[in-house]
Order: C-alpha cells, then structure tokens, then sequence
C-alpha cells in the first residue's frame, strides 16, 4: 500500500490514489523540510508552501462561518478554504464585523497575540507596507489585506493535481 510520506489533511475529494499519493511523494521531495505537508481539495493537492497558502487562508484564520475544513499548524488550528478568494473573503468580514471601527494597532494586538507572534515586528511590517496603525480597521482595509498576507507569509508550494 502506497501512503503519503508527508503528514497531512484531505479536506476534498476523498481518499487519494496510488498516483496522487506518488505525485504527492514526489513533489514532498522538492520541498523544505519545515513545510513538508499537504491540503487535499477535491481536484488538486497543495504540497509544501506556508500554511497560509496550504489551507487558502492569506490572514491565518482559526475559524470561519465559510471554512471547508481545519488543519493543524505550529501554534494550533487553522480554517481551510475552497479557495483563496474565499479566505480572503473571510478574512476581510472578519476583520470589518469584528474590528472594523478598532485601530490597526488594537486589532493586531488581538489578532496576532505576542504569545504567539512577534506583534511588534509585525506592526513594523504592517507600518511598512503603508498601513496607518493609527487609523480604524475600515479605513485601512484595502491597505491591510495585503499586508498582512504578506506578513503572515503565503508562500506558494507545489500544486499536484489529483488524478
């Protein structure tokens, strides 16, 4: 029996088959070793990348009323979407409902706790990239959601279809 050499999580599309799991093997061998795991969807497997790019989920959600599914991570569970516009979407509607009127600065705090993140490199990243941590969320949206998948790393791994 063939089995994925990498840990990992099928969130679509059932169980993988014999040449899936090699594509998955092969692809795991290119990858660095802090980021060999996979997300199975219903037509493809992420292999490798950052989690936020794994899981479709750019702001490193926990939970969201348009998850598809969880993984695990370093620091605990992540919400995994049917694609990236939909963590973005999630992203944003959490960040409007929830912190809309809170300054940036407030917000981050609460999102990205300093007992699991750098906060203030973060904030640092957030400033650089033209946010006004100063201002309310809703003031800075369009400036934030970039900035904060970039802080938050989505990096691109391999896309293995399923077959």
């Amino acid at each position: 029996m063939v089995k994925p050499v990498i840990p990992g999580a099928i969130i679509a599309g059932g169980e993988l088959s014999k040449s899936t799991i090699l594509a998955v093997n092969q692809a795991a061998a290119k990858t660095p070793a802090q980021w060999r795991r996979f997300v199975a969807y219903a037509t493809l497997v992420k292999v490798g990348g950052s989690l936020a790019w794994r899981a479709n989920n750019p702001g490193n959600l926990r939970d969201s009323p348009l998850k598809i599914g969880n993984v695990t991570g370093a620091v605990g569970v992540f919400a995994v979407f049917a694609t990236m516009d939909d963590g973005h979407a999630a992203q944003k509607a959490l960040y409007i409902k929830k912190y809309g009127t809170t300054k940036v600065r407030e917000a981050i705090a609460k999102l990205t706790p300093p007992s699991e993140n750098d906060t203030e490199r973060y904030l640092k990243e957030l400033e650089k990239a033209g946010v006004d941590l100063d201002k309310d969320v809703n003031s800075q949206i369009d400036v934030l959601m970039p900035a904060v998948a970039l802080s938050e790393g989505v990096i691109a791994g391999i896309e293995v279809p399923r077959s």
